[in-house]
């Protein structure tokens, strides 16, 4: 159940902040894939006859890093989400806020590269149910 419905002119208003916080969740991603691929290739390299890895401290401090790089994109997220709306995607930087339109639950929905809010979706559909904004 949607507890805190954003008008269009009150979604609006997180735009420019949310832009900078998908900006840092986006390099957050990056980093975190750089990470990951790091500590598997390391992996790859091989294990010694103990079953230790041959590059160990490698692995150990590549995931220190990307746990690192999770937990910050987590936090974001989190606060994200206290705000009231969600990240759908953070590649396509959408993001949905719970609204009404005509009494009906919707979610507005926008696209980091949109100036502005001007679609949305019913609460069970996503982007690609997307329709522009009715008139006002």
């Amino acid at each position: 159940m949607i507890r805190r419905w954003f008008s269009v002119e009150e979604a609006n208003q997180r735009v420019p902040e949310l832009r900078l916080m998908l900006e840092r969740l986006r390099t957050f991603q990056t980093e975190a894939r750089t990470r990951y691929e790091e500590m598997r290739d390391i992996r790859e390299v091989g294990y010694r006859k103990d079953g230790n890895l041959v590059m160990l401290t490698d692995y150990q401090l590549a995931k220190r890093e990307f746990d690192d790089v999770v937990n910050q994109a987590n936090r974001l997220l989190t606060a994200i989400n206290e705000v009231g709306c969600r990240v759908t995607d953070v590649e396509m930087g959408l993001v949905d806020f719970p609204s009404q339109i005509d009494g009906a639950e919707v979610y507005l929905c926008w696209q980091m590269d949109e100036p502005e809010i001007g679609f949305f979706h019913g609460v069970d559909e996503g982007y690609t149910g997307r329709r522009p904004l009715p008139s006002r």
